[in-house]
């Protein structure tokens, strides 16, 4: 929320400099995250001030150039000005940049006035024109002023150069009664009544203003069919108004909380709101049909198109302002309609002003994605009591700026009024919930402050009655927290003692991803943090996901980013497509995240890390030539150093034909865990973020492998002092047979002595092995850990593992 600080100054006396205040605020719980300058002339001038010309001659080795005296005060010797204008004359009230002085000349880079030397003269300062000052484009000659300009006067002061300051406000959800610039100045005058005892006066709260009299030739009728989400509706119409653009006074306090000026009707009722916490709408009376307002909700999938030329499907719970046809001209509180509005050519409007229900604007200004001001203001809970006082303050307004007469009855529909909240409070609760040392005095005074009425009951209990412009103050702890804020927090004793509990210890993934990362990392990939968003429109057209699994969310920043991520895949395949697309194609991309699907009225969430790998592993080089691509043996090697690493062993491996996520893949399991799935994405996936190569993706179930991670044993073992000995084996067997089967056989029948086993050369022959059938070159890794192995044991070793292949698995010795 922005905050003039000019307009501030014009509803409550400030003595204090912007930052004294920004300061006050954020310990009145207004917490200021930034204070901006806004001036008309970039750098206000600052440092340029009148002087006179009092001598003035031909500069010796330059044409073109006068020596200037010019006396900058009454006081001071005269400086000299080396100035190259062929306007410049004794006698002359003139622009003078001092030194130290930046400059923004309208055409060029700023630069700053330094003392200097021209052409062998000293030039202490410049005599400026009004382009170098940034004025206009004028270059003909030196800016000369009035002959009454006062010597030493600063320019931003002669010129009337008006600046401002803006308070940038992070406003929270409970602070419904500082949403305008009357709300702040209540806050700032609580805060001199307790801290300076000063009793500051509110300028518009002290406006006692009467309804005019009026001429009842346009009067429109108004029924408020659903008086729940409209609990106060009030209105006026005025005629022979003249639009046209608002004076500058007007855009100036606009501009300052970044409004665009659009005409005096709007622009006066969003000063309106900016000043009262009040918003208004103005219909065109000539688009009324029937003269008559129904405030009412409509059938579901009526189509609504917004002042913003958006089309809206309505709900059937959406509040609507309608006409006497029930066509809706507005949706109440949000936004008005693209057919209603003030145009150049309105004569008459009927400007309303009403209390619409908090949660109905919520709901409807989010579902729609319709964030307006209004909307934010009503969310929060406007006050009820301001409607007639703000529809008062604008017509004022109206008829002075845009002429006109009042033409209807003032219209105040209130058939429940809403009063100020009645609440219990007690002395002690207030000190004890406070954790300060109020007296009975510090808290009538703040209760003062603030303008919250209070009956004392002379034993330590009071009735306060909190206004209604507080919709979130209803108890007594939040009075408590209103008394806080203002008395001040630094008010709570800091005990000579602090006592704390340490929790109990909650497992964290924390250590393990950070481990991983630095595996990874080192292993060559890069790490990417992708939004948690997706769009559901790609996670339907993958066919992988159905409707029902995603978690739908209104986002109202981006309407296309409508559901939590199902998959890490997403958004590595958004990095790899964005990267891939400024030609960065071989990637390596780790991801920590979480998924997220509903399963029937259950959300789930499940933290996981993504491995990505795309293209080519290596670059082309003279050493190694020929490209080499990712694939899928690639990843499974990298998930297998990956296991290992963790120190797990164990796990199982087997292939998965049912992962819709991948063209093919495997998994590893330990026990009932299943820890990664890895393979191929699907080509149907892929294809929707245009990438043509492969990609390879390893999807790892964190919560699975935390829970191995508990129970494993990391055990020393020596290292043994004796020799290795390698053997190659040669075999033939069907294609079916996997390489997985293979390594189980062998590992079950061997004896601890094998250590490693590995696959260097698979052959296919038909003509030579037969059909289906394969080749596959191994070779054993032995070592003993008490003694050197003898080629006797080798070969025991060896005719062990070949009985069990041809046993087990069919498999002939190539020998």
């Amino acid at each position: 929320m922005r905050i003039s600080f000019d307009w501030l100054k014009s509803i409550i006396d400030i003595e204090k400099s912007a930052e004294e205040i920004g300061d006050i605020l954020t310990s009145l719980g207004l917490e200021v995250e930034g204070i901006e300058r806004i001036e008309k002339i970039k750098g206000g001038l600052k440092g340029v001030v009148i002087g006179e010309v009092v001598e003035c001659v031909q500069h010796p080795n330059a044409d073109r150039l006068s020596i200037t005296k010019v006396k900058l005060d009454a006081e001071s010797e005269p400086v000299q000005i080396v100035c190259g204008a062929p306007n410049v004359a004794v006698g002359q009230k003139v622009l003078v940049a001092t030194i130290g002085t930046n400059l923004y000349p309208k055409n060029g880079e700023s630069f700053t006035i330094k003392k200097s030397k021209i052409r062998g003269e000293d030039s202490n300062g410049m005599i400026c024109a009004e382009d170098e000052l940034g004025l206009s484009s004028d270059h003909s000659g030196i800016k000369i002023l009035e002959s009454n300009a006062m010597i030493g006067q600063s320019a931003s002061d002669y010129l009337k150069l008006d600046s401002d300051i803006v308070f940038e406000i992070g406003l929270t959800p409970n602070r419904s009664d500082a949403t305008s610039h009357l709300g702040v100045a209540r806050d700032l005058a609580a805060w001199y009544k307790v801290h300076e005892k000063k009793d500051k006066i509110i300028s518009i709260d002290e406006n006692d203003l009467k309804l005019p009299k009026s001429n009842n030739k346009l009067n429109i009728k108004v029924s408020v069919l659903q008086s729940d989400l409209c609990p106060r509706y009030s209105g006026v119409s005025i005629s022979g108004i003249k639009v046209g653009p608002s004076p500058v006074w007007l855009q100036k306090r606009l501009i300052a909380v970044d409004q665009k000026p659009i005409n005096n009707i709007v622009d006066i009722t969003n000063f309106i709101l900016f000043q009262y916490g009040q918003p208004l709408h103005a219909f065109d009376v000539d688009k009324i049909k029937g003269k008559e307002i129904h405030v009412r909700t409509i059938a579901e999938g009526t189509e609504f198109t917004c002042l913003d030329g958006t089309l809206k499907n309505l709900r059937s719970s959406d509040l609507m302002i309608c006409d006497g046809n029930d066509k809706p001209l507005c949706i109440a509180g949000v936004m008005g309609g693209i057919d209603s509005g003030v145009t150049d050519s309105t004569t008459s409007i009927f400007l309303e002003s009403a209390y619409f229900n908090a949660s109905s604007v919520r709901s409807t200004s989010m579902h729609h994605i319709l964030r307006s001001n209004a909307a934010k203001i009503f969310e929060k809970g406007a006050d009820p009591n301001m409607t007639i006082k703000a529809l008062l303050s604008a017509v004022e307004l109206i008829l002075k700026e845009c002429g006109g007469e009042i033409s209807s009855e003032w219209i105040d529909i209130y058939p429940s009024e809403i009063k100020p909240s009645e609440i219990q409070l007690n002395m002690n609760s207030v000190n004890s919930l406070s954790g300060m040392s109020f007296t009975e005095e510090s808290l009538k005074e703040v209760l003062q402050g603030l303008k919250i009425d209070y009956t004392d009951h002379r034993n330590g209990d009071y009735t306060v009655f909190v206004g209604t412009n507080k919709a979130d103050v209803t108890r007594e702890a939040d009075v408590v927290e209103e008394l806080c804020r203002v008395y001040g927090l630094d008010h709570i004793p800091i005990p000579e003692k602090i006592q704390i509990s340490f929790p109990a210890e909650i497992e964290s993934t924390h250590e393990v991803r950070q481990s991983l990362s630095n595996y990874l990392s080192s292993k060559g990939f890069n790490e990417i943090q992708t939004l948690s968003l997706s769009s559901s429109e790609v996670c339907l057209k993958s066919n992988i996901w159905k409707q029902e699994e995603l978690v739908y969310i209104n986002n109202t920043s981006n309407a296309n980013l409508d559901v939590m991520l199902p998959s890490l895949v997403i958004g590595g395949l958004q990095s790899i497509s964005f990267n891939n697309n400024r030609q960065l194609s071989d990637l390596a991309f780790y991801e920590f995240g979480k998924e997220y699907k509903r399963t029937g009225n259950e959300f789930v969430e499940k933290q996981k890390l993504g491995l990505f790998l795309f293209g080519n592993n290596r670059s082309v080089h003279w050493r190694a030539p020929k490209v080499s691509s990712y694939d899928f043996f690639e990843l499974k090697s990298c998930v297998e150093d990956l296991l290992n690493y963790l120190g797990l062993s164990g796990y199982k491996f087997s292939t998965s034909s049912n992962n819709e996520l991948f063209n093919y893949s495997s998994e590893y399991t330990i026990g009932k865990n299943l820890i990664v799935s890895f393979g191929e994405v699907s080509t149907q996936l892929t294809q929707l973020f245009d990438l043509k190569k492969p990609v390879y993706y390893a999807e790892w179930d964190i919560v699975s492998l935390m829970s191995v991670l508990k129970n494993r044993k990391i055990v020393y073992k020596e290292v043994s002092k004796f020799p290795s000995s390698r053997r190659d084996l040669a075999i033939v067997l069907d294609n079916s047979i996997s390489y997985n089967e293979i390594e189980t056989v062998i590992r079950k029948s061997a004896s601890q002595n094998l250590k490693d086993i590995s696959l260097f050369d698979i052959y296919k022959n038909a003509e030579q092995l037969g059909a289906d059938k394969k080749s596959l070159a191994l070779s054993f890794l032995f070592e003993s850990d008490d003694h050197s192995l003898t080629s006797q044991e080798l070969d025991q070793e060896i005719e062990k593992l070949i009985q069990q292949l041809e046993t087990k698995l069919s498999a002939k010795v190539r020998r």
